[in-house]
Order: structure tokens, then sequence, then C-alpha cells
């Protein structure tokens, strides 16, 4: 994304007064109990963005696509923060349906992820914009990503700016010029600062390194995520981990008092597992969904219309998400990828997934450590999901595996100790204080 920006030095000495009465928390700003982050990848289906220096071989969008799965991936590991991504797929969006998806999520702040790009090839280097309204303006949060940056070894010299309309586009205090970026002229609009960051140039064969391999955009996944804690006062989940005393059931048998394990999964029912694990469902909100087969009145609605609302599943080809199907590994190991923030790719390695849709998918879960093949190098993934399976692997997504030692009342009259998944199925289906 070219920018020509101004430089901030004037602009933090005019509204630095404004800026100085916004509560901080360890120098960011404060918010409610959660924040929710909206993370924007720039560009996305026709709208390339910025192509690097040998071509086509990086591209803007796909870039900022990885990127942003990787801080998702990294953000996961604050508590305090709700994470969602404006898309989830290599398609294009408009500033309007970014600004909306956004707003629909309840987002309080976009963090738009970009690259930039200059016909002069010696242009490098990261920049920040933050909007020209100050109530919508977050220089702190642009700053402290950039400072993470410079630790990379990337040039922040061109620091932070704005830049405000150039047509003449009036904010509607009728006083004060529009910002000249439409993600974030949209996003004030409808309440949400925005800050957008472009990491290095695509065209710089010296930024090359910043962005050429999976390595180099966790490391900058890993700056951007520090920064957005500090500044937003999120807890890194490892530092309370000797204070985690109870961990509640996330999934449940059934009335005649068993838990079928060899039983499968519907869609219904793993959409209601996942919603209930994720950080931004709020069993208060009523969410809204398009899906034509999912009816308000049915049991899981709220769940599937969550998990749809944050495009973590999405219809068929009709509009229909089929609830009552049974669900398939494949379509397990995407949904479970869309809620780690996993970056599909590569080869699973498995005899039976090469050329699979979903096999990037699978492989992402591979490297992870959370799935593996069966004794002759085979993952099925078009066979059902069985809920034993479901169990093992969420236990492991989750970080409860190998289980608490604490013991634990079966209640389940189908499955004893000698079960193979007995413990690991007691783990996720009963409530239980932690050592």
């Amino acid at each position: 994304m070219r920018n020509n920006l101004k430089r901030l030095t004037a602009f933090l000495l005019s509204i630095a007064v404004l800026i100085t009465v916004i509560p901080a928390i360890d120098g960011g700003t404060a918010y409610a109990e959660q924040v929710n982050i909206v993370i924007d990848p720039g560009h996305g289906g026709t709208d390339y963005g910025a192509t690097s220096v040998g071509g086509l071989e990086f591209q803007e969008k796909a870039l900022t696509f990885k990127l942003a799965r990787y801080l998702q991936y990294e953000l996961r590991k604050y508590k305090g923060a709700s994470i969602n991504m404006t898309r989830y797929a290599d398609y294009h969006m408009t500033s309007v349906e970014r600004a909306e998806y956004a707003e629909r999520v309840g987002g309080d702040i976009v963090i738009s992820l970009h690259f930039n790009s200059s016909d002069d090839r010696s242009a490098h280097g990261a920049s920040a914009t933050v909007s020209s309204l100050w109530e919508y303006s977050r220089p702190e949060l642009a700053a402290a990503i950039l400072d993470r940056l410079s630790k990379l070894g990337i040039d922040i010299s061109a620091g932070v700016g704005y830049k405000q309309s150039a047509t003449g586009n009036m904010w509607t205090d009728g006083q004060r010029l529009a910002d000249f970026s439409a993600l974030m002229r949209e996003c004030a609009f409808r309440g949400i600062p925005a800050v957008s960051i472009d990491h290095c140039y695509l065209t710089c064969y010296d930024d090359m390194i910043y962005y050429n391999n999976d390595v180099a955009l966790r490391n900058l996944a890993k700056a951007d995520a520090e920064a957005i804690a500090e500044q937003c006062g999120l807890t890194p989940r490892s530092s309370d981990a000797t204070a985690r005393t109870h961990d509640d059931a996330y999934i449940t048998g059934y009335e005649d008092g068993t838990f079928r394990p060899s039983g499968t999964i519907t869609r219904a029912e793993a959409a209601t597992m996942l919603a209930k694990l994720s950080d931004g469902f709020d069993p208060n909100t009523v969410y809204q969904t398009s899906l034509s087969d999912v009816p308000t009145w049915a049991w899981y609605y709220n769940y599937v219309a969550y998990l749809n609302t944050v495009g973590f599943i999405t219809g068929d080809v009709f509009g229909a998400y089929r609830p009552d199907d049974n669900m398939t590994k494949a379509e397990f190991a995407i949904l479970a990828c869309r809620y780690l923030g996993l970056q599909p790719g590569g080869e699973s390695g498995f005899a039976d997934c090469s050329g699979h849709m979903a096999d990037g998918y699978i492989a992402a879960l591979r490297d992870a450590g959370y799935v593996g093949g069966d004794e002759n190098g085979e993952f099925h993934p078009n066979e059902d999901m069985l809920r034993s399976s479901v169990v093992m692997m969420m236990n492991r997504i989750l970080g409860r595996y190998p289980v608490c030692q604490v013991p634990k009342q079966n209640p389940f009259w189908d499955i004893q100790p000698d079960f193979w998944a007995y413990d690991n199925i007691l783990e996720a289906a009963v409530s239980h204080d932690v050592e």
C-alpha cells in the first residue's frame, strides 16, 4: 500500500493534551474486561495489492492473510481479548464491508495489515498510519508496533503518520477533513479506531528477509502481538498457569447416561462446542445469520450464528450449513484451524490426503502436534469425526493433555476405565478442579 505520509510530530503536539486524557493500562488504552480486536488482512480476491521485486511471486493479499493468521494465533496466547478477522479466505471486500464486519462483531480496534511498494527500489522499512481525528487515533499503539518491528532490524524512520482526504471530504462535524483511507474513515463513522501497518517494502531487496518465508512472517506476527498486548493490557495466558484452578466441561453426554464414544458428532454439535470455547462468544447476545437452514428456534441457532458471524463457518453453494449432517474429519480440521488461527499450507504427508481440499489444514494441525495418522499413515479425511477423537484433539488444543490427575466421577455407564479414551473423555465432559 503506497503512502505519502506526513510526519506525525506536529500532529502529536497538536493533540497531546487530548491524548493524555485517554485512560491507560500499562501505557496503553483502557478497555472493558475484554477487548475485541479485529485483524484486517489488506486486499484480497482480484485486488492483489503490492507485488514483490520478483513480480507475482509474493503478492500483498497472500502475505497479509498469512500474517493475519499468525497474528491471530499469537494473540490467542493472551487473556482478555476476542480476536476476529475481516476475511478468512482469498476474496475481495470493500472498505465498507470490512468496517461493517468490525461493527458487527463489536470491534474495539481494527489492525489493518499491509506491505508497501515503490518504484524507487531503495525505499524500505515499516511505517504506520492512524486517523487524523483525535478521538479515533491510536498513535501510541502504532508507535509501539513499529518499535517492536525495529527490534527485528526493520527501519522505522518513516514513523507514524496520518493522511487526510485529498478531495475535500469533511468529517461529520463539518469542521475537519475526513481521513484519506476509506477503511479508517468507515471505521470512524462506526466509532471504531483503526491502525494501518505497512510492515516493509515488497519492492526492496533488502526487505525481502522480513517476508519471504513463514518464519519471517511469524516473527512479524509476534512483534505485532507483543505491542498490541502491551497497549491493550492483555495478560499472557502462561503467566497465570499456576492460578488455573478449574476446568469446565466443553462436551456433554446424553440423557440416557451415555457418552457414545464411537458415535458421530453433527455439524451443529461441533459448532456449539467451539462457540462455547471461543473468547468472543457472549451467550447473552443474539447473533444473526443468513444461513438458509439454521432457524432461529433451533437449540444450536446462536452458536452457529456466532461462528458464521466471525467467519469460522460459511454456507455451501445453496447458502445452507446442513447442521444435522455428521461432520467429517476434514471439515473438523478446517474448523479447528480457523478456531486456532492456524494458516493452512503445505502437505500433510498422509497417503489418503494428497490432493484433498483440506490437506493444507490437516498439515497445519499435524505440524502443531494436534493430529496424527493411523498405523498405515492415513488420516481418513472423509470419514465422520467420532466423539472420542474429538475430545482427544480438543484436549491437546486446549492444553488439557496429558489430562489432569484430579479424580473425576464417571457419569457415563457406557465407558469404563479400561477404555482407551476414558481419561480424556472425563477430562472433556466433567468439570473439575485442577491441582
